[in-house]
């Protein structure tokens, strides 16, 4: 397994699982969203910096993707911990990137089954919690 496993997962499957480490050091799996913007693949928190997937990333615990359909996340997280996953490290994109329009028109074209849910990740809270996922160094 590679990066580009990750990025090909991200691009391609809808819901991917984010794979983060509590308190305790015990994994826990998390369905979300993921665009791909020229080859570079981005997450964003629908929640703010309330959500606690994106709290773990932010202070720096491992992170990783499962390289399946994460969907199953939203079912059985605990099935979700048994996909083989690659870890990956993050980067904060600003507000103020230019980047952020495409990703959100990348969020508008992956996502134009779900409208509300769109409107939701375009949110200025969502916007403020935009990451580029990369390759650990």
């Amino acid at each position: 397994m590679s990066f580009d496993d990750v990025v090909q997962v991200l691009d391609e499957t809808h819901v991917v699982a984010v794979v983060t480490t509590r308190a305790d050091g015990e994994p826990t799996a998390t369905p979300i969203w993921s665009m791909v913007v020229d080859g570079v693949p981005y997450v964003r928190s629908v929640n703010g910096p309330e959500a606690w997937w994106y709290r773990h990333v932010r202070a720096g615990r491992p992170v990783a993707f499962a390289l399946a359909d994460g969907s199953i996340a939203e079912r059985d997280r605990d099935a979700a911990l048994e996909l083989p996953r690659e870890t990956v490290a993050t980067e904060y994109v600003p507000v103020d990137d230019e980047i952020q329009q495409q990703i959100d028109d990348e969020l508008r074209r992956k996502y134009s089954y779900s409208p509300e849910s769109v409107d939701a990740m375009l949110s200025d809270a969502a916007r403020t919690c935009t990451l580029r996922v990369v390759a650990t160094a």
